[in-house]
């Protein structure tokens, strides 16, 4: 079995629903939700039955938003 830490291997540390909310001031609905990140196409990850975030993937998302003329976005 292989014990390499997850981040190693993806390449960053993964972030939960609260965090990525609160570092990108995002509503945490949002992010919780799977209607809404389907919707609003955010990028997640699934490990397990937990949702994970990859924080340079949800503001590279946030920028794309802007630009797109999406719903405002205070990042």
């Amino acid at each position: 079995m292989n014990h390499t830490p997850l981040y190693q291997v993806l390449g960053e540390q993964l972030i939960d629903a609260r965090q990525a909310a609160l570092m990108f001031n995002l509503p945490t609905y949002w992010l919780s939700q799977a209607q809404e990140r389907q919707q609003r196409r955010i990028p997640h990850y699934r490990v397990g039955k937990l949702v994970r975030f990859k924080s340079n993937e949800l503001e590279a998302w946030i920028i794309a938003q802007q630009l797109l003329g999406g719903e405002a976005v205070d990042a």
